[in-house]
């Protein structure tokens, strides 16, 4: 029986997971926080966009290429919408809450609360994983992936609460990490996503693709005192929004860009409305006249929707409120085939620490179709490797990273956070670029500082967020046009 390492705990990671030991492996799961907590696929909207209901695998093959700008790999294009209603109905076989609508599926029923629609998602994949014998390794970040003649062999992991570090050996690896949204000061990403699965990417040889095409969300609450978290784009739907000039500017982009209203936005042209709200922002601000809603809007549930957060931050405002885009997700990542295959033997990816299927752009409700085909398909293909005896190796430990005379680990990262928000966020400028890649240089001889678990953990997830950070810097600075989610100014 092959003994499988998965690396990550959201939807990825989690059918990966399934599939594998539904396969006849011995499979371990690594989560840096408690399994059902923390990813992307927690947080995400719990809505899946895919061929089904009348929409045809050709029809969704054209909406995706138009929307990634013919950039997508075709192959895992392809892949993904032949098979990405077979992959939903079988999550959903297992005992996995889903509604299906023309060109769309929904996990939003088993939510907890309506910010964290995939929150229900994450809770059952975790109760099918425990289930059927998957066992898990939380609280835990996986440090190396170990390699032995060009074959991933396992994987270094260390507990950041106790500080303890353990060789897991492994017939195959299925890296499942998410992305590194946690490099920007402005995202709705949670605050583990910080780019580990490329670091261990590149440590272990393999190469990122298309790793200047991070998407940002439009619509953010940039308000001072409120959540970091996103509005619907259908916001300006219900409400005026306006520039700092006054002028409501929304009406007039549609028309330009081809779509007749905010929800069409959302799926079709995220990345030239987060642009236009950038530039705005630069230029005084956008701001949302919450004060003007009337009194029955606040009974409109598509309204509150588009609020996200609950109505008592809005309740009795008298004046408006201001948005901006935040970084929302990775297109780009490791290169991988068709079963998740990489350029090491054994050593497997899916899910958004992977390149290639959305190309320039991501269509609304991509994401988690995607982790689910190809989690599934990564998991099947992992189970497939013999299993051999297992090479010893010695666990890496952390020591090495901290310093009693260096600067705390939080100070570090938060200045990487405001830094790459200025040089690789929505607007791009080159000589704002290679200046950041020289500091990204001194930070990585920087000696840090760290005391608790918590900061322990942080520690741990610098190598993540610099290694991300340079990847996007490198690929902004390589692509010279401005193309979907990449906008450059020369």
């Amino acid at each position: 029986m092959a003994n499988v390492v998965i690396i990550g705990s959201g939807g990825a990671g989690l059918t990966a997971a399934i599939a594998a030991r539904r396969a006849g492996a011995g499979v371990t799961v690594i989560s840096k926080t408690a399994a059902t907590v923390a990813s992307s696929t927690a947080y995400s909207a719990g809505l899946f966009s895919l061929a089904c209901g009348g929409v045809s695998p050709r029809d969704q093959y054209e909406k995706l290429l138009k929307t990634g700008y013919r950039l997508n790999d075709r192959a895992l294009l392809e892949t993904l919408t032949e098979e990405s209603c077979a992959a939903l109905e079988e999550i959903a076989s297992l005992g996995v809450t889903l509604e299906f609508q023309k060109g769309r599926a929904s996990a939003r029923a088993t939510a907890k609360n309506e910010l964290m629609g995939g929150s229900g998602l994450v809770e059952q994949l975790v109760r099918i994983a425990k289930e059927c014998g998957v066992k898990f390794i939380e609280w835990s970040v996986a440090r190396e992936i170990f390699t032995c003649g060009g074959r991933a062999r396992g994987v270094s992991v260390t507990n950041w609460r106790g500080r303890r570090s353990l060789a897991l050996p492994a017939d195959a690896v299925v890296l499942a990490t998410g992305g590194a949204g946690r490099i920007y000061s402005h995202t709705d990403n949670p605050e583990r996503m910080t780019g580990d699965g490329y670091a261990l990417a590149l440590a272990a040889g393999l190469k990122l693709r298309d790793m200047e095409f991070v998407q940002f969300y439009p619509v953010g609450w940039a308000q001072e005192n409120f959540p970091m978290w996103m509005a619907d784009t259908t916001l300006g739907d219900f409400i005026r929004v306006t520039d700092a000039e006054g002028r409501e500017f929304l009406p007039d982009a549609y028309r330009e860009w081809g779509v007749k209203d905010g929800k069409e936005c959302n799926y079709f042209a995220r990345d030239k409305l987060s642009l236009l709200l950038a530039r705005k922002d630069r230029e005084g601000g956008v701001f949302a006249h919450i004060e003007e809603t009337p009194a029955a809007l606040w009974d409109d549930p598509g309204f509150l929707y588009a609020l996200t957060l609950p109505r008592e931050f809005f309740m009795g405002r008298k004046e408006p409120l201001r948005i901006a885009p935040l970084e929302h997700y990775f297109c780009g990542g490791v290169e991988i085939g068709t079963s998740g295959e990489t350029g090491v033997d054994g050593l497997y990816a899916c899910g958004e620490v992977t390149g290639g299927i959305d190309g320039a752009n991501r269509m609304g409700g991509n994401a988690l179709a995607h982790i689910v085909t190809f989690g599934l398909r990564a998991g099947r293909a992992a189970a497939k490797h013999p299993h051999e005896m297992p090479k010893e190796f010695p666990a890496r430990e952390a020591g090495e990273l901290l310093s009693a005379d260096g600067r705390p680990v939080a100070e570090i990262r938060r200045e990487l956070q405001r830094k790459a928000w200025q040089s690789i966020g929505p607007i791009r400028r080159a000589d704002e670029i290679s200046d950041f890649l020289l500091y990204i240089e001194s930070i990585k001889k920087e000696k840090i500082k760290a005391a608790t678990p918590q900061e322990y953990l942080l520690a741990m997830e610098m190598p993540g967020l610099t290694a991300s950070a340079e990847a996007v810097a490198k690929a902004a600075l390589a692509r010279k046009e401005s193309v979907g989610a990449h906008y450059i100014v020369s």
